[in-house]
């Protein structure tokens, strides 16, 4: 059941400044799920190749700071990516200036949603302050070694949980499912971080130390850990029947989908298993679900009040419809790539996803 949430003039007015839950908080209600009560240990079983090949040790997945989407290159050229890197490379070594192309390029990489996205554990304590000849400033108004010591803290969570969640050897559908499922065992909907006024309470940032946040916070949680993986990934919202919800829309193999973790992550489902209704989802099923088309966008794209090219961002590929009305994870076979479900018409039911 979808439940509308709403949030208060002065959150929302906070959120707006800070930039750091990457969606537009307004009147405008939320359709998220309802928290989900305690759920037993779901068991999810994934059948090893026995090869000697592919069942070596893999290395293992470290973190990168220098997450990428080539998604977005209609908008932020090469030289935006660099100036946005060397922000990042310069706070972390407690710098206070950084090597940037130009204006264009300084204002998009210190954009508190940017820097949420792409940076978050320096979302509002890492901050531009000023431009000037190919030179942008740095202000840590928290001070350089509170942001230090998150972001340590930020980067060995991060590393932790790709590397309980996939292996590096995995193609990208095996790294978004792989993650995705970590996500559905290990996070919850929790709307009081709502009520929080910093980033540690409410941002990409903290739902990822937490483990909790709102489908705006969720979503974008999802797509950095993908991004992490090399996965392409951008977080996207709609406008529909409850309110405005936030998602992710995902690139594999050039095709695009969506994915809504926040409404599969709690679903009733027998043992607790795994649901799939709105995993790798077609852009017809997300609008069936009572969300207007000319309301579906991208959300790291609204720092620019541009009209962009929409259908650099469709979903139109129905490799995986049979997920849908409603499907549970029965098994992941990794040796001869298919995924086992039981949907509400078939039992054992099997997509086979080849190399994607």
């Amino acid at each position: 059941m979808k439940r509308i949430k709403y949030i208060s003039a002065f959150i929302a007015f906070i959120l707006v400044l800070s930039g750091c839950g990457t969606s537009p908080v307004t009147e405008a209600s939320y359709t998220d799920k309802p928290t989900a009560t305690s759920a037993e240990e779901i068991v999810v079983n994934v059948t090893e190749s026995s090869t000697t090949e592919t069942t070596k040790e893999a290395e293992p997945v470290k973190f990168n700071p220098h997450v990428h989407t080539n998604l977005l290159s209609e908008y932020v050229t090469e030289d935006m990516w660099e100036s946005l890197y060397n922000l990042i490379d310069a706070a972390k070594a407690g710098e206070d200036t950084f090597k940037c192309t130009d204006k264009k390029a300084y204002d998009w990489c210190t954009d508190e949603a940017v820097i949420g996205s792409f940076f978050p554990a320096a979302c509002t304590i890492v901050q531009g302050g000023g431009y000037s000849d190919g030179i942008g400033k740095i202000k840590y108004p928290k001070g350089k070694d509170k942001f230090l010591d998150k972001e340590k803290a930020f980067e060995a969570e991060i590393e932790r949980m790709l590397n309980e969640a996939i292996r590096s050897d995995y193609s990208d559908f095996e790294k978004t499912f792989g993650i995705y499922l970590y996500m559905c065992k290990n996070y919850q909907y929790d709307y009081s971080s709502i009520d929080g006024c910093t980033v540690d309470d409410f941002s990409t940032y903290a739902c990822l130390m937490t483990k909790k946040g709102i489908c705006c916070e969720l979503a974008d949680a999802y797509a950095y850990m993908l991004l992490q993986a090399g996965v392409e990934a951008v977080t996207a919202e709609g406008d529909g029947d409850s309110g405005y919800h936030d998602w992710t829309f995902i690139e594999l193999g050039g095709k695009g989908y969506f994915t809504d973790l926040t409404w599969d992550a709690y679903g009733d489902n027998p043992n607790n298993a795994p649901g799939m209704r709105y995993f790798l989802m077609t852009e017809e099923e997300r609008l069936a679900d009572g969300f207007t088309k000319e309301s579906l966008k991208v959300d790291q794209l609204r720092i620019w009040d541009i009209k962009y090219n929409s259908e650099k961002f469709a979903a139109n590929d129905k490799m995986f419809a049979s997920f849908r009305p409603v499907s549970v994870l029965v098994n992941w076979d990794r040796e001869n790539n298919v995924v086992i479900f039981n949907s509400d018409t078939e039992e054992n039911a099997t997509i086979k996803y080849g190399d994607l």
